[in-house]
């Protein structure tokens, strides 16, 4: 696993993000990604997972002259680790960060997922290409090899139920 991130460790991030630990905020000066990666190595000792820190180019975003030769290089390596992976999560902010990793996912036929929390909603959502014919008679339905579930959270799947009647205030006592 390979985790892309430019930014620092805040004091906001440990309370919200379990790879992360109060030392970890201490300065502002740890870079997310590598910690990242470090915590998932000290969880599961046999994970192969490194830390990348760069920015990921996005739209809308201005870029002067100075910057221009460092934006092109973030694309080029960005493209390259999408290649040497078989999936590729997107768990960013904004929509603007999701959206050159999405067309390169899809230009190299690669599985691309989004997953975005708010105060009190979510999005999960599949990003790619249909599979190779020969691939796509193993899959189930949503992509999703046979046998596996698809599932929500009730909340998420029913409204919520009304709520119970207001009851008269009670009357008040005679004088």
């Amino acid at each position: 696993i390979t985790l892309v991130d430019s930014g620092n460790v805040s004091y906001s991030n440990p309370v919200r993000q379990s790879l992360f630990a109060h030392k970890d905020c201490i300065g502002g000066k740890t870079k997310k990604a590598p910690a990242a990666a470090e915590e998932l190595r000290r969880i599961f000792p046999g994970a192969e997972a490194r830390g990348v820190v760069m920015g990921i180019p996005m739209p809308g975003h201005p870029v002067g002259a100075a910057e221009v030769d460092g934006v092109r290089a973030d694309a080029e390596a960005l493209d390259e680790l999408v290649q040497q992976h078989d999936i590729v999560f997107l768990l960013t902010d904004t929509r603007e960060s999701r959206w050159l990793p999405t067309l390169l996912a899809a230009a190299r036929r690669k599985l691309a997922v989004t997953a975005a929390l708010g105060f009190d909603t979510f999005l999960v959502m599949r990003h790619g290409l249909p599979p190779p014919a020969e691939e796509a008679a193993a899959l189930g339905a949503g992509g999703l090899p046979a046998g596996y579930e698809q599932a929500a959270p009730a909340e998420a799947a029913a409204p919520p139920p009304p709520p119970p009647p207001l009851s008269p205030p009670p009357s008040p006592p005679p004088p």
